[in-house]
């Protein structure tokens, strides 16, 4: 029994360690120019070391970071239940000043612009490996041969590595060979548009993004990253013969799951991820230029073999251009589009259907069968039954013994699964006169008391509904974020909030239609209830008058209270804030978003994503105030008694609209707060913020706005850079 016991126990660490295998080894090579990627291996874990370079020390030389997502292997575990990685990061940069004027030359360079400063650790590793594509592959994937975007390009990349070999150590780097036997390698299609004497290119951009973006969400595809580089700094001046140019980071999360993660992963392919899409419209154009680089490159430039992994990067290599075309887009050769016009071609119309192998969701949980309910039996006239036909009794089977095979590398293990025992079968016994028997089986009354739910039914998920029970407080142990009362015009919310002894900050209609309007309000308790208890951005409420829901919707103070303060504190100001509001307004019902009350201080969308504490700081100096002023985006400043400033702050059309994707009943989050305190300015994380403001958002409609956050945080940047 010991000896079985001792073979068990060594087969399950085969199984372990087959399953956290590490990446396996790529010709190496040390030659720079004849390189797919350059690599740093490096002890232990590093992801806060490498994180702070990318974000912070990498613009000194010029490389800014786009759309980072960290820890995307905290999202396969929360969806799938498992992962074999201990950390696999995906952060983007790229270096506008050197690209944008060599897309004057060639546009196909934007096809890695950005780019992945990739960092992964599986969990049985004791190393860290970071790294990033080398500009020489990259240009030969995209199909440039001009002399001067390649020198300048690839000469933007001395500085980078430089700096990486001081952080992270020159002897520790090392070059992945580059061979690359794609023939086809980009996927290049052109958009013809009607150009006439009323065409606004910022309508039509806006219309076609949210067109095109939708188009892929459908298809579970995730818009990863967006960098629109006319809206850089130097932007307009560096592509005034442009109209449009921006590119998208696609991802797809069971995709990348698949090829990344589980057994036998390949965190290495994430030198690729996210897949970049550029597009731009010339000057006064009608054609729209779309091109990004095939999954095919990843496939044969990191030798896969995999048949699951190959299957997964053929299928989207399919089903991209094919969405492409139900967008009336035309498939074209790549060429450079600004020396040759590109011929159409003909694209693969194969239906795309699941891939062998493929884990798409996290296992089922086995449930256990529900308890039948025994029914108080009914007396009934006798009914004479019809005489019981016997079924044929199915000829017998034999069945195989089932084996488990296992593969590692040249030997093969053989598991034989034993065959667990019949069930018996219950025997069937008729007693006569049982009715006149004295039976000592315990018996329960049938009776229930009133409203009593059965256990099975007790856990029964409900959907969330509005509740009129203790208005803003906290009922069985949750709490409503917002309080919803009918719709009332924007002049009669005013008068009201003014009734209850609040001032009035701003009145900010969020659309072009003014269906959605904020109005911010405050009073002196409240702002020094926040300032006593170090949470600036609880100085003021949010009342949003919605025409599209047809109500109503205030930020519950109590709510925002405690969210907001990591401390004890007297809940006598929060909750008189609340009786104000519930005094002054009728028909107030509780919101269906609600979160635990006790939850709240150390709430965070899920494991990895940041908390209240998690702030983001966004600029520095003496001059922070000064830079506002005159802001079209800043609708309100409110200074606080300890000198701090909160002041609101609008988006460009494309930010501003993500509550049309996730819901607008909960807009009141908008304008977004920034705090400016003793020389810094300061906002809450876009992932923390926005989450608990829409406690109820699932991770699937979260990647629907997946840029957003992003977005948030260049433009709150962006707003205190002083006028040229």
């Amino acid at each position: 029994m010991i000896k079985v016991r001792i073979i068990m126990a060594l087969c399950l660490m085969f199984i372990t360690h087959s399953l956290l295998a590490e990446t396996p080894a790529l010709p190496t090579t040390k030659d720079p120019s004849k390189a797919l990627a350059v690599i740093w291996t490096i002890p232990g874990d590093i992801q806060q070391k490498y994180n702070k370079i990318v974000e912070k020390k990498l613009k000194e030389v010029g490389f800014n970071l786009t759309d980072p997502h960290k820890r995307v292997n905290d999202q396969y575990k929360t969806k799938y239940g498992t992962t074999v990685l201990d950390v696999l990061s995906f952060l983007p940069v790229a270096n506008d000043d050197v690209v944008m004027p060599l897309f004057n030359i060639d546009p196909r360079l934007a096809g890695f612009s950005p780019f992945n400063m990739l960092i992964y650790k599986e969990l049985d590793e004791k190393n860290s490996h970071v790294g990033h594509l080398t500009p020489e592959a990259m240009i030969d994937i995209l199909g440039i041969t001009d002399p001067e975007v390649k020198e300048k390009y690839i000469a933007s990349f001395k500085s980078l590595d430089a700096l990486l070999d001081k952080e992270l150590g020159a002897k520790n780097k090392s070059y992945i060979a580059y061979h690359n036997a794609t023939k086809d390698r980009m996927i290049n299609f052109e958009y013809t548009f009607e150009r006439d004497d009323d065409f606004d290119i910022d309508d039509f951009l806006d219309e076609f993004q949210n067109k095109f973006e939708l188009a892929f969400i459908g298809k579970n595809y995730l818009i990863a990253g967006y960098h629109n580089f006319l809206e850089t700094d130097n932007g307009e001046e560096m592509l005034e013969d442009f109209d449009a140019f921006w590119t998208y980071s696609l991802c797809h999360l069971t995709y990348s799951y698949n090829i990344f993660d589980t057994k036998g992963a390949r965190p290495d392919a994430g030198l690729y991820a996210p897949c970049t899409m550029y597009m731009y419209v010339k000057k006064d154009s009608n054609k729209m230029v779309i091109g990004m680089p095939k999954l095919a490159n990843v496939k044969n430039t990191l030798d896969i073999k995999d048949p699951k992994r190959i299957g997964w990067m053929n299928k989207l290599d399919i089903e991209i251009p094919q969405i492409l075309t139900t967008m009336d887009m035309q498939a074209v050769e790549n060429v450079n589009p600004l020396k040759e016009t590109p011929k159409p071609i003909k694209i693969d119309t194969t239906p795309t259907g699941p891939v062998p192998g493929t884990i798409d969701r996290k296992p089922k949980t086995v449930k256990a069968p529900e308890p039948v309910q025994e029914e108080i039996p009914q007396q009934t006239p006798a009914i004479r039954k019809a005489p019981e036909t016997k079924p044929v009794p199915a000829p017998k089977v034999e069945e195989k013994a089932k084996e488990q095979i296992i593969e590692n590398g040249g030997d093969t293990v053989h598991i034989i699964i034993p065959k667990p025992p019949k069930v018996p079968t219950p025997v069937k016994v008729k007693t006569e006169n049982a009715d006149a028997l004295n039976s000592r089986a315990i018996k329960f009354s049938k009776r229930v008391p009133p409203g009593y739910i059965p256990p099975e039914k007790r856990m029964t998920a409900a959907k969330p509904v509005n509740t009129t029970i203790k208005i803003g407080e906290v009922n069985k142990g949750r709490i409503s974020t917002y309080l919803r009362a009918p719709l009332m015009s924007v002049k009669d919310a005013e008068a009201a909030l003014k009734k209850a002894g609040y001032k009035i900050l701003s009145v900010t209609p969020l659309d072009k239609k003014k269906e959605l309007t904020t109005i911010v309000f405050t009073d002196d308790a409240l702002e020094k209830f926040a300032v006593d208890n170090g949470s600036e951005f609880l100085a003021s409420l949010r009342l949003l008058v919605d025409k599209k829901d047809n109500h109503i919707s205030i930020t519950n103070p109590v709510y925002m209270a405690k969210a907001f303060i990591q401390k004890e504190y007297d809940e006598s100001v929060p909750k008189a804030e609340l009786k104000k509001i519930t005094e002054n307004f009728k028909g107030l019902v509780n919101s269906k978003d609600k979160l635990k009350y006790q939850l709240l201080p150390n709430y965070q969308f899920m494991n990895g994503m940041p908390k209240y504490k998690d702030m983001v700081e966004v600029a520095m100096g003496n001059d922070l105030l000064e830079n506002i002023q005159g802001k079209k985006q800043v609708v309100f400043q409110q200074k606080l008694p300890n000198g701090a400033v909160l002041f609101g702050m609008t988006f460009r059309k494309r930010t501003q609209k993500f509550p049309y994707r996730i819901g607008t009943n909960n807009s009141a989050l908008l304008p977004y707060p920034v705090l400016i305190k003793d020389g810094k300015a300061y906002i809450m994380d876009p992932k923390y913020y926005i989450s608990v403001m829409y406690p109820l958002l699932k991770m699937s409609e979260f990647m629907t706005i997946a840029t957003v956050p992003d977005a948030i945080l260049k433009e709150t940047q962006r707003v205190f850079r002083k006028k040229k």
